[in-house]
């Protein structure tokens, strides 16, 4: 099933189906919106039946409003020519010019004063209507209305204002005709939106499926790593400027479209081939932005695929450490002076130095007045030079003798120099200097000997070794052998290829700490090289009874020599079968601290480890005084010496009975 969910197939017929779905739902769109604009009038506003449908409701209003109109203009009017002298005429001049007269039946009574356009004797022959409104105003002001609608405000109110005592009889009902036509006109536009939204609806749900499935199963694997696209080493800037340009830009232009539409009437086909062509580009290339902004939030690359975040943040860094910097930098020199100050020469120096610029400003001022303090002056700075010159000359010279040493040549002295303060300083350097040689050459010399001494004793065992282990082997297959024999055979075969095995160790530690070993440094992948290790030791492991927990980053690389480090590791895992309590765990891990590769092996041990954790990896030391397993305490002492020519460091740690190896290696990159 994982595999289907995380397939690249899959993944690309969800994009597509996504596609797919907004260029469906756009064009359902503008079909409804070109459907309903081709309509004469728009009679349907979202109503739910017919019988509330606001279009009729506006019609039934229509004599009301023009009553009003007709009291406001007569009151409020100077000129009576155009609205008749009465209130009456006014009336029936507004009634006359009612536009929906063809649509409406109504009857008005204003005193005694009757207005209809269908000939009613009262008002109860129109409320016998499907539509009809009856609002009416007694001589006490109170306002009554009956309808069929839900509309119970009336701009009958606002009449009030002109006249209170008049009473007033306004009822007015559509025709039947008209209502027909306008119910089929509704049903059609009803049906236009619900269609509409129903094909809307249906491809909103599509689209949002398929776009929560691809931003769940985008930058994964059915095995669950996170993998990138090239098009994710695009900015995010980039992703975010399409999203919002093509996206926001097609919607724009899209109401643009059928606006125009609206107004000029356009082609039908040429406006769904448009709009057919936008929907499609702008999902396409914001779905692809959005995937691609997902994909490096999954792989914790936002920060690095984002100009802005790199900006700001180099440069929060860079304030930080100025900050810093420049705080440590106080610090610094405020400590330096007091304790300059605290010392018998720093403060004679400080109190020279005040004097001196005391003496200079007195010289400064008195200049002014006379040219003999400006000479004056002038002999005081000679002089402050010239004592000056002298210390650092000496100091020029203490600094030669510091660079000597530090190349190597310890045997150079300071010459003498003419500060008493300086003279001291390098004499006590020189007999520094004097010692460090002879120690050096002392710890050089026995070094070299006793590496010389171990490496021409291995090599000159390795023939007679060679030749035991040759005879042994010859002895074995000798027919007839006594079991007493064969016993004693087993025995020098086993010490011999255990005293082969001393010498080898012996042979390849020496070579090491006298610098004659190649090193060549490669890539290495450590995950790799743990589980090769294990799969040598296969068979020991599986013998020892011991539970291996092994967490090892992927893609977690070094700079090493594969084969010295190919023997630490197999030594460590042999020094773990040989000294690791029975019936318990070993963790094995890998992973990336602060930009180095830390490797880590932990075991119980099975005997009390009371010796010093900087002991145990020197030669010859063993962990186990009894010395009941085998081994020749080089193990540990080959594995820290091969990691440190691989630039790496090794460290043992002993917490209790847990015994932890730690190497560490600047990660490759």
């Amino acid at each position: 099933m994982k595999k289907f969910i995380y397939s690249n197939y899959t993944k690309f017929i969800a994009a597509v189906l996504f596609v797919i779905s907004v260029v469906l739902g756009t064009l359902g769109v503008t079909i409804g919106i070109e459907g309903y604009c081709n309509e004469k009038s728009f009679i349907y506003d979202l109503e739910s039946d017919f019988n509330d449908v606001q279009y009729l409701s506006d019609l039934l209003e229509d004599v009301e409003s023009e009553i009003f109109i007709a009291f406001r203009n007569f009151n409020l009017s100077e000129d009576k020519n155009d609205i008749g002298d009465t209130i009456e005429q006014s009336i029936e001049k507004r009634l006359n010019n009612l536009r929906s007269a063809d649509k409406i039946n109504y009857y008005v009574r204003y005193n005694n004063t009757v207005f209809t356009n269908c000939g009613a004797a009262s008002e109860n022959e129109l409320i016998t209507s499907q539509f009809y409104r009856l609002v009416s105003k007694n001589e006490n002001g109170n306002i009554e209305i009956k309808s069929n609608q839900k509309r119970y405000y009336t701009i009958f109110d606002e009449i009030l204002s002109f006249d209170k005592k008049t009473p007033i009889i306004a009822c007015t009902s559509i025709k039947e005709t008209y209502v027909n036509e306008c119910r089929t006109i509704w049903d059609r536009q009803a049906a236009i939106v619900r269609d509409t939204f129903v094909t809307l609806l249906v491809c909103i749900v599509v689209s949002l499926f398929t776009f929560v499935y691809l931003l769940c199963v985008c930058g994964k694997t059915k095995d669950g790593e996170h993998k990138l696209m090239w098009l994710d080493n695009i900015w995010t800037e980039i992703h975010l400027a399409f999203i919002v340009g093509i996206g926001g830009g097609a919607a724009v232009g899209y109401v643009l479209l059928i606006d125009e539409f609206v107004s000029w009437g356009y082609s039908h086909n040429l406006l769904n081939v448009i709009t057919t062509f936008l929907a499609a580009i702008a999902s396409t290339v914001v779905l692809t932005s959005l995937l691609s902004i997902v994909r490096n939030i999954k792989c914790k690359r936002f920060v690095e695929s984002s100009i802005i975040f790199r900006v700001v943040r180099w440069f929060v860094k860079k304030t930080f450490f100025l900050s810093k910097l420049v705080c440590k930098k106080i610090r610094k020199g405020v400590r330096l002076f007091w304790k300059t100050l605290s010392k018998k020469m720093g403060a004679l120096l400080v109190g020279m130095l005040l004097v001196y610029t005391s003496l200079i400003g007195i010289f400064s001022v008195g200049a002014e007045h006379s040219p003999l303090w400006l000479a004056l002056g002038i002999l005081l700075f000679g002089f402050a030079s010239l004592v000056i010159a002298f210390r650092v000359r000496d100091i020029e010279e203490i600094r030669k003798g510091i660079s000597e040493v530090r190349n190597g040549n310890v045997s150079y002295k300071i010459p003498e120099l003419k500060c008493e303060d300086m003279k001291v300083l390098a004499a006590n350097f020189n007999d520094i200097a004097k010692g460090l040689d002879e120690s050096v050459s002392a710890k050089v010399k026995a070094e070299r000997l006793k590496t010389e001494l171990i490496t021409n004793v291995s090599h000159d065992l390795k023939t007679p070794i060679t030749s035991i282990i040759n005879y042994v082997e010859l002895l074995s297959k000798i027919d007839g052998l006594p079991e007493e024999a064969k016993d004693y055979i087993s025995v020098v075969a086993k010490k011999s290829e255990r005293l082969k095995n001393l010498t080898q160790d012996l042979f390849d530690i020496s070579k090491v700490q006298s610098g004659n070993e190649a090193v060549v440094l490669e890539k290495i992948d450590v995950s790799l090289l743990i589980n090769q290790s294990l799969g040598e030791n296969d068979n020991e492991i599986q013998k020892s009874g011991l539970s291996f927990c092994v967490n090892a980053s992927k893609e977690l690389y070094i700079s090493a020599d594969g084969r010295k480090m190919s023997r630490v590791i197999s030594n460590l895992i042999s020094n773990i079968l040989k000294y690791t309590m029975k019936n318990t765990r070993v963790f094995i891990t890998a992973c990336e601290r602060d930009s180095e590769v830390i490797i880590e092996f932990k075991n119980i041990a099975s005997y009390p480890m009371n010796f010093d954790a900087d002991e145990i990896v020197g030669r010859f030391v063993r962990g186990d005084e009894s010395r009941t397993a085998d081994g020749n305490g080089l193990g540990l002492a080959i594995a820290k010496s091969y990691t440190e020519i691989c630039n790496g460091n090794f460290e043992v740690v002993i917490d209790g009975d847990m015994f932890k190896a730690i190497l560490k290696f600047e990660k490759y990159i």
